[in-house]
């Protein structure tokens, strides 16, 4: 799937990218918030937006709005609501899914990311970081969405639950060709497990560029207000320092034998 974003006006930003979900799309920056609320298309901007090689207009805008689901920082939790099914009929009366046998979509969207049936009658307070996280996913598929926009979903996560989430992005995006779009600032976060990066400053998306590349100017990105991710930062100033020759690796394990074996 491919969206092809042209000449997009909103809100002082004006920007032209291209989604695909050949790619887990990381966005950064300080205003990585606002270009989020725009691709989760609201309203309609001015520009060209082109689906899969369909042009979105006023006629089929509804359609692909509904396409496109956000996953927001936390769980959302309304007082009334108890369990995690009490959640998911919730949202689905409140957007007005159409949704045939609701109780196998339910059932299948939490299998889709790992969570057995039985949580559904779980209390929303009593399940983990990584389950709430997992849940927030699963209620995005409700919709059967094409688009998955995620805001700064690791946060709070140990280690073991962040590669529990990502292998689920990888899963909706590999096996149901979802397009999968990750906001934060977490550089750490966005070199490991993305492989395309938007850098956005000024209302502008200031930099397009394959993740591994992008990260790897260092001296670009702190010139210009971005985080550098921990184990790039290290390997860039063995580099500086040494004189040597080493790869900058994404595993931590990889780049303390790379750094032993130069130096």
């Amino acid at each position: 799937m491919e969206v092809i974003l042209e000449n997009i006006n909103e809100q002082d930003w004006e920007f032209s990218t291209i989604l695909s979900s050949s790619d887990i799309i990381g966005i950064t920056g300080p205003e990585y918030e606002e270009l989020l609320d725009i691709l989760t298309l609201k309203k309609l901007p001015s520009g060209t937006i082109k689906i899969d090689d369909v042009t979105v207009d006023n006629n089929n805008y509804l359609e692909y709005y509904k396409a496109i689901s956000k996953v927001d920082k936390k769980i959302k939790k309304i007082n009334y609501l108890n369990t995690v099914k009490e959640l998911m009929n919730y949202i689905i009366n409140y957007y007005h899914l159409q949704i045939k046998n609701i109780d196998k979509k339910e059932k299948d969207s939490l299998k889709i990311v790992g969570l057995k049936e039985d949580l559904l009658d779980r209390n929303i307070t009593s399940l983990s970081r990584s389950e709430q996280k997992k849940i927030q996913i699963a209620i995005s598929l409700l919709s059967n969405p094409d688009i998955i926009i995620l805001d700064d979903p690791f946060r709070f996560l140990d280690m073991k639950s962040k590669k529990r989430i990502i292998n689920v992005l990888k899963k909706l995006k590999e096996q149901f060709n979802k397009i999968i779009i990750i906001g934060t600032n977490d550089a750490d976060i966005l070199y490991q497990y993305t492989t395309k990066m938007l850098f956005v400053k000024n209302k502008r998306i200031f930099y397009e560029v394959e993740t591994n590349e992008g990260y790897e100017r260092v001296d670009y990105l702190k010139r210009n207000g971005y985080a550098v991710p921990n184990s790039v930062l290290f390997t860039y100033k063995a580099i500086k320092r040494k004189k040597v020759k080493i790869n900058y690796q994404k595993d931590i394990r990889d780049m303390i034998k790379d750094i032993y074996k130069h130096i």
